[in-house]
């Protein structure tokens, strides 16, 4: 079922419902209202016979709109505008492929109808199969090329405007044929407004220009729009009159569909190894296998004796750096960097870090004149107790020894060597 209502002027009191079905809840005028006088204001010598834009309605349904001029007035200028809404329930908008043309065709509007208008209902079945012969006459014009780079920039996720003084419904209705069926259904055309109020992907206006356009693709960058594989496959297809491959072009999924299928397959993939863990079953023991060895239980006081052997030698283990310290350490490295002249950034990312020691690694090498003793990137931890130990700082294996001391001691000994290396005044 789809709800209609008629918006438009009367004689004395502006603008308002003049007619609506009665499942046009009350609810829905303030939305309504709000899509009628987003269309703008007229600017002076531009008429609109007759045009359709399309913008979702609430969160479940959209509304395919109607508008044209309704008379004139006694100077012959174009006098009220006139709206007709029909709002159809989502599901049945992408079940007729995201076509708002379709739509508007299938329902001319009655624009003398007043008070309580009869709900309509969809009964044309699914919309007809685009042909290779439908397509081929739709590229069979002189800017051909504006169809297709216009198409392709709408797929890349740009926006499309033209600038006309009256409504361009059969040039939009040719890019629209050139869409595949899950893009039409996420984006919002106009193929006529006053202004872009209402954020249209891809719209007609009598003047394109403005912050509310300043990102869209002219007619004159689309059809100069790089060539893409869809609208190269696109040509090919119509040109070796392949139904088929032209079917699946149209039928492939939107750049959004194919986001949420990633972000879902990345989250099955997630999600699978710690169901394995939780629930899956423990390994049985091999029939060879002994059964365990019972141990006898070891009193408290063993508990807590050293696990060392007396007089075995203590090993430098890197602990793990708190955020503090990595801070630390990334302001220690920038300074560093500004006294040595070396662009060192203070990113306290652990990447971030290595990244930084690395070049550091390189810049002192650089400087010694060596070519082939550069360090292999590893964990910030262990890659500046190897700096340090590469550079013969002494203490570098001293497990208590803090990123910054680290720092320290490597800026006192390269500040010896290049005292020594500098001639006396």
């Amino acid at each position: 079922m789809i709800e209609q209502a008629i918006y438009g002027s009367q004689d004395v009191g502006g603008y308002r419902f003049l007619g609506r079905s009665p499942g046009f809840v009350d609810e829905w005028l303030p939305l309504a209202e709000r899509l009628c006088t987003a269309f703008g204001e007229r600017p002076a010598g531009v008429s609109c016979l007759a045009c359709v834009f399309a913008r979702p309605f609430g969160d479940d349904r959209v509304a395919v709109v109607q508008v044209a001029d309704q008379g004139a007035d006694d100077a012959g200028r174009p006098g009220a505008l006139g709206f007709r809404l029909l709002v159809l329930p989502r599901p049945l908008y992408e079940a007729l492929g995201g076509d708002p043309f379709h739509v508007a065709e299938r329902f001319p509007p009655r624009w003398d109808a007043r008070g309580e208008l009869p709900v309509l209902e969809w009964a044309g079945g699914p919309p007809p199969r685009r042909t290779v012969a439908e397509i081929e006459t739709v590229l069979k014009v002189p800017y051909m090329a504006t169809l297709l780079g216009g198409a392709q920039a709408l797929l890349d996720g740009g926006r499309l405007v033209f600038e006309r003084t009256e409504p361009a419904t059969p040039l939009l209705r040719s890019i629209w044929a050139l869409l595949p069926t899950s893009t039409r259904i996420d984006l919002w055309p106009a193929s006529f407004a006053f202004s872009n109020a209402l954020d249209f992907h891809v719209l007609v206006v009598p003047r394109a220009s403005g912050p509310e356009l300043e990102h869209y693709v002219t007619e004159d960058q689309a059809g100069d729009y790089p060539e893409g594989r869809y609208e190269l496959n696109l040509q090919i297809a119509v040109e070796a009159g392949d139904q088929a491959e032209l079917d699946g072009l149209f039928a492939r999924r939107s750049r959004k569909q194919t986001l949420r299928l990633g972000v879902a397959l990345l989250l099955v993939f997630m999600l699978i190894p710690i169901a394995v863990m939780v629930f899956g079953p423990s390994a049985p023991p091999a029939e060879n296998d002994p059964p365990p060895e019972k141990k006898a239980p070891v009193p408290p006081e063993k508990e807590k004796a050293p696990l060392e052997k007396p007089g075995a030698k203590k090993v430098a283990v890197a602990a793990v750096w708190t955020e503090q310290q990595r801070l630390q350490l990334a302001r220690r490295l920038h300074d560093l960097g500004e006294r040595w002249h070396v662009a060192l950034p203070a990113d306290d990312r652990p990447a971030a870090l290595t990244r930084a020691l690395v070049f550091l690694d390189a810049t002192l090498d650089a400087g010694a004149g060596k070519t082939d003793s550069a360090l292999r990137p590893g964990e910030p931890q262990a890659f500046l107790r190897a700096l340090l130990r590469k550079h013969g700082v002494g203490g570098h294996d001293a497990p208590d020894l803090g990123p910054v001391e680290m720092i320290d001691r490597l800026e006192e000994k390269l500040a010896s060597a290049r005292a020594r290396k500098e001639p006396s005044p």
